[in-house]
């Protein structure tokens, strides 16, 4: 069950302000909800904890404290399980999504015979399975990205520092370098393997 649904009145009260239709709104709302949700496991699974958890937690979603801790405190709840082999096995399905969105992209940017696009416009590579969010790149900043299988292209703001490292920052994406406890698996999936 979503421990932070979204709230009816406040979804009629935004469609209204902005004349725009209540399902809309209340689907945009609930997609907000889940990505605060990820920030906030990123941000455990990377270490941080007390005052620069809550710190970050509500500088990276503007929440306000009290909202913060009560996004930390639902996480907590869902994530009291077993621990390490829980966490390695969140990366592995993280890394899945993020191999889902290359395969995608490496038919996008193939553009049919005889395509010589300069720029491209991929699917944001993030392991939020839910972005499906575009990001432009020049044809060859991708092809030298694909050189390595274990980098991926992501928006700004979609990194996830529990399972990867940023390797490059471009304006319009970044780079970002899966951690060691998922490289075969990142390896294996990759579409331009021998």
């Amino acid at each position: 069950m979503d421990p932070n649904p979204v709230d009816p009145e406040l979804a009629a009260w935004l469609a209204t302000r902005t004349q725009t239709e209540a399902e809309q709104v209340e689907a945009e709302l609930e997609v907000g909800e889940r990505r605060r949700a990820f920030v906030v496991d990123e941000l455990v699974e990377a270490g941080f904890t007390g005052r620069e958890l809550l710190d970050r937690v509500m500088q990276l979603t503007g929440v306000d404290p009290e909202r913060a801790r009560a996004l930390i405190a639902a996480r907590a709840e869902l994530d009291s399980g077993p621990g390490q082999a829980a966490a390695r096995s969140r990366a592995g399905r993280l890394a899945e999504n993020e191999i889902l969105f290359r395969q995608l992209n490496e038919r996008l940017a193939s553009g049919g015979p005889g395509s010589a696009l300069q720029e491209l416009e991929l699917v944001c590579e993030c392991s939020d399975r839910d972005c499906v969010k575009l990001l432009m790149i020049e044809a060859a900043e991708y092809e030298w990205l694909r050189q390595n299988p274990y980098r991926f292209a992501v928006l700004p703001g979609h990194e996830a520092p529990a399972l990867e490292d940023v390797v490059e920052r471009h304006a319009r994406f970044v780079i970002v370098e899966k951690h060691v406890e998922t490289h075969d698996q990142v390896e294996a999936a990759d579409p331009r393997r021998p």
